[in-house]
Order: structure tokens, then sequence, then C-alpha cells
């Protein structure tokens, strides 16, 4: 009996002895092995665009505005911070001051919005909108803008659509 005592003993402490050595060289459930991971870039977007994506051109016979698709800029490359800022840029009298987009729509807050709701006119408001929604819209999964700002005389806020916009046409130039 204690010879059988003495060979389990023996047999136990050499398999503990070689799972031992071998520990280092074995995979964790943990650990992942690098070479079947796949690695993907993810394509940086561009801190500022060209020119916003969409601009509205007012039919002075029909007072009705045309939405002209830009050439120079890729949906690919727009996000809501560089839409924002060429957004910005175009209108510096009407700034939007922070922007997040939560499922399909976009939110924009414009603290100060006197020259959008009082200065501008129904038509230059309209416009305005108008190119802020397309523009934020023309980012792929994003099909609402919802806007923040006081409402004034010539501009009220709320959640748009493209649809939502009295157009003559809208234009997408051809590659």
């Amino acid at each position: 009996m204690k010879q059988n005592i003495k060979y389990f003993l023996t047999i136990t402490l050499l398999a503990l002895m070689f799972s031992a050595c071998n520990s280092d060289n074995k995979q964790t459930d943990n650990e992942i092995d690098s070479s079947n991971v796949m690695h993907y870039s993810v394509k940086e977007k561009p801190a500022q665009i060209a020119d916003v994506p969409w601009a509205a051109e007012l039919d002075s016979t029909s007072q009705k505005i045309s939405m002209q698709k830009s050439d120079m800029v890729k949906s690919e490359d727009l996000d809501i911070n560089n839409v924002a800022e060429a957004i910005n840029r175009k209108y510096p009298e009407i700034h939007i001051a922070s922007q997040n987009q939560s499922n399909d729509t976009v939110y924009v807050n414009i603290p100060d919005a006197t020259y959008l709701t009082q200065q501008s006119g129904n038509m230059g408001s309209e416009i305005f909108m108008a190119e802020t929604t397309y523009s934020f819209t023309e980012i792929p999964g994003v099909k609402f803008v919802h806007f923040n700002f006081k409402e004034g005389d010539h501009a009220t806020p709320g959640t748009f659509k493209r649809e939502d916009f009295n157009l003559k046409s809208e234009f997408v130039p051809s590659k």
C-alpha cells in the first residue's frame, strides 16, 4: 500500500512540474493570439472641408430655393464637427456653438440666434436652416437635425428633415 501511495505521489509531482514548466507557453482564455486578429484602419475625417456639402440658391422669380450639392465635398469625409465648422465659416453671424448626434438625429445649439431670428428675414433664415439640414443629413446615417435656439420672428427651433423645405429643386452634379 505504501508503494502505491509513493507511486501516486511521484506521478502527481511529475505532472505538477511538467504543467508548471509549460504554463508560460500556454495561452490563457483571456489572451488573444495577435496573429489571428484582423487590423482595420479607421479613416480620419478632415477637420475642415472645402465648402458646405449643400448650398441654397434663390430663384428670384418663384421665390423658391434650389439646393445644390457641392462637388468638392465627399460624403465619406463628413462628420458633425467638420460640417458645423463649414457652416460657421459661411455664416459667422449665426454660430453653431455645439452639436452632437444621437442615432439618426444631429442636435445643433445656437445660443445667440438674433441674426437668424430677427435680422436675416424669412428667406435668409430658411436658406440657413435648409443648408444646415441638408449638410448634416449628408452624413451617412443622419436623417434629422434638431435646432435649439430662442424662437424669433423669422425662425422657429425644432426638428427638421430635408422634405420640410419648400424647394424648387435639388441638383446633384454628375461625377
